[in-house]
């Protein structure tokens, strides 16, 4: 794979996860490790969310239901 061709790939993968996280970058030593770490935690938060979500929606199709 050409240099130009992995670059490519990482602005487009670190485009699609967003500003990597001060603690992260200083965590891992390359770009690629970073991406993937802050890829995690996203995932990570936005499980914490649905299920927040869930729990508020939860209680009220329960309400509406009944």
């Amino acid at each position: 794979m050409s240099t130009a061709t992995l670059e490519t790939k990482l602005d487009k993968a670190l485009e699609l996860v967003g500003s990597i996280d001060p603690e992260i970058a200083e965590s891992y030593p390359s770009l690629e490790a970073r991406i993937l770490a802050q890829a995690l935690e996203n995932v990570e938060i936005a499980e914490r969310r649905l299920r927040e979500i869930q729990k508020l929606v939860g209680d009220f199709s329960e309400v509406v239901l009944v």
